[in-house]
């Protein structure tokens, strides 16, 4: 046991959560549909086609996380079950970013100039997801574990409150009333905390010696 128990243990539980991701499943659809409709024109599939395919899958998921999401808060579905995706969305937004950028995936990292900058548009809107996430949450889910200025609850508060919770700025007038609020701002902090100093450091452009030739 060269490396102990402890990083193996790890290391397999993440990889039996990159399975379990949504992502990787519209990815695997995108490659599977690639390849079928390649064999019955006869060709061969490349390596530039296998990655545009996956790029797609990964523009169409952001889609339908967004489009999930704002279906339910216009719903205002308050459920037991929509409270569950959402969390499940937001553990899939994070995982997906340590797993490529931070833990280091099978998978070769392309280092271009255009693979750079879709790495960091992705991360800035997975940042405004998760940011957007919470906000749902707190106005549809949480309202009432929520002291509200002027007892106003509304979409454009539970966005300044989420806003104000990522970045540790002044609640003006938000209070957590109950601990299982308290549970759900420190989740959300250390979410900030691990997309700013982890996460984004990894996904800044970097063009130096990359230039268009």
């Amino acid at each position: 046991m060269n490396n102990g128990f402890i990083y193996p243990f790890f290391d397999a539980l993440v990889r039996v959560m990159y399975y379990c991701n949504l992502v990787e499943f519209f990815k695997f659809l995108a490659k599977l549909c690639t390849g079928v409709l390649h064999k019955r024109s006869g060709g061969e599939l490349s390596t530039q086609e296998i990655i545009r395919s996956c790029n797609i899958a990964i523009d169409i998921y952001q889609a339908f996380k967004f489009g999930l999401l704002f279906s339910l808060w216009v719903c205002e579905a308050s459920g037991v079950f929509p409270k569950l995706v959402i969390y499940y969305l937001l553990f899939s937004n994070l995982f997906t970013y340590f797993y490529y950028h931070v833990w280091g995936s099978k998978y070769g990292q392309r280092v271009d100039r255009d693979t750079l900058n879709r790495k960091f548009l992705n991360s800035l809107l997975a940042i405004s997801y998760y940011l957007l996430c919470y906000a749902y949450l707190y106005e549809i889910h949480y309202s009432q574990m929520i002291a509200w200025p002027d007892d106003l609850i509304d979409t454009t508060n539970a966005i300044f409150l989420s806003v104000a919770n990522a970045f540790t700025l002044t609640y003006g007038g938000f209070s957590p009333l109950t601990q299982e609020i308290r549970m759900v701002f420190m989740s959300e902090l250390i979410n900030t905390f691990l997309f700013f100093t982890v996460i984004i450091t990894n996904s800044i452009p970097n063009h130096a010696g990359k230039e268009n030739k």
